[in-house]
């Protein structure tokens, strides 16, 4: 009987190991680091609203600049010192479930970076992979992020061959990590990202639906939904594509009340057949207005929601612990 007991555990823990496991499943991104009052990374990943996290920024590198960061005081900024007390706070987020990604560049108000030349990019992916994605120590201490994030705002020279360098360590070497690129949501040219995004290497894609008020909702949802449709047919239909909108009123120009959002907006974008959820800049204005919260249910409208099914997995993890014990 006992025995019968256990192998009926361990095969409910592999269905939902493989159903939580899919890439596809939607969820809530949101960028974190950009102000001390927004509270830690495991307060964050607490509220189990989010799939990812976006640390942001590492806003100084390339063309021999020596790679420094910004996270809002939440650790020592810059090159000189280290953020290795994060090391803890990343792996209990990702023993959440939660993927933790390193967001690139940044608002170029405040931030130094660009690439010049093929050979750069090949120095900075594999200063990349080294400290952030190999697990050796590095300005966070010994983690292994999950991917890295696009967030470029000036320059389009080389994004591209960095994409293709950084794919280049994740085929040879035994360490899978994610690629993803925050494109502002004008298509025709896209702006800073448009040869990168065309590799198709890209597994997330974050539209920034705000400050443009061309594509965000400045006027109407028209404009926003009109540009999201664009965007489902330009990008791979492999990759995951996310509306990126302000987390309050202060965030952005283009906010759309959470009740706006899934009245008019989500029933249409979860049509896409690539639609991948809801990008929030950023954790600070989430924070303080509790967006997530009111739209997280939304988002993704399944059972296999991240929340509802690692609360499950959770269960059926301790129900197997009891009867091996017993």
């Amino acid at each position: 009987m006992a025995s019968e007991r256990v192998a009926l555990m361990i095969f409910l823990l592999s269905l939902f190991t493989l159903s939580s496991s899919r890439p596809d499943n939607a969820g809530i991104a949101v960028y974190w680091g950009r102000n001390l009052q927004e509270g830690d990374l495991v307060s964050a990943c607490d509220t189990g609203n989010y799939k990812i996290v976006l640390l942001a920024f590492l806003n100084n590198f390339g063309a021999g600049r020596t790679s420094a960061w910004d996270f809002a005081a939440h650790c020592d900024n810059g090159a000189a010192e280290k953020c290795t007390e994060l090391e803890s706070e990343i792996k209990y987020c990702q023993e959440q479930r939660v993927k933790v990604f390193l967001s690139i560049g940044g608002d170029p108000d405040d931030s130094d970076y660009s690439l010049s030349s093929r050979d750069d990019a090949k120095e900075v992916a594999k200063y990349l992979y080294d400290n952030f994605l190999s697990g050796q120590y590095g300005p966070l201490g010994s983690v292994k992020l999950d991917g890295i994030d696009f967030h470029i705002e000036q320059t389009e020279n080389y994004w591209d061959d960095l994409a293709w360098e950084l794919d280049f360590f994740r085929q040879t070497t035994s360490r899978r990590f994610y690629l993803s690129a925050a494109p502002k949501c004008l298509t025709y040219p896209i702006p800073y990202l448009g040869k990168a995004i065309a590799t198709k290497l890209f597994d997330y894609i974050f539209v920034q639906f705000y400050n443009n008020p061309s594509c965000s909702n400045t006027t109407g949802t028209e404009a926003l939904l009109s540009s999201w449709n664009k965007w489902v047919g330009l990008v791979a239909s492999n990759n995951s594509l996310f509306l990126g909108l302000p987390a309050g009123p202060t965030a952005g120009e283009g906010y759309i009340s959470p009740d706006l959002l899934k009245r008019r907006v989500l029933p249409q974008a979860k049509k896409a057949h690539n639609y991948g959820g809801v990008m929030l800049w950023d954790r600070f204005r989430d924070f303080q207005t509790g967006y997530s919260d009111q739209i997280l249910l939304n988002v993704n409208d399944h059972v296999s929601s991240n929340s509802v099914s690692d609360a499950i997995y959770r269960c059926v993890s301790k129900a197997f612990n009891r009867v091996i014990d017993y």
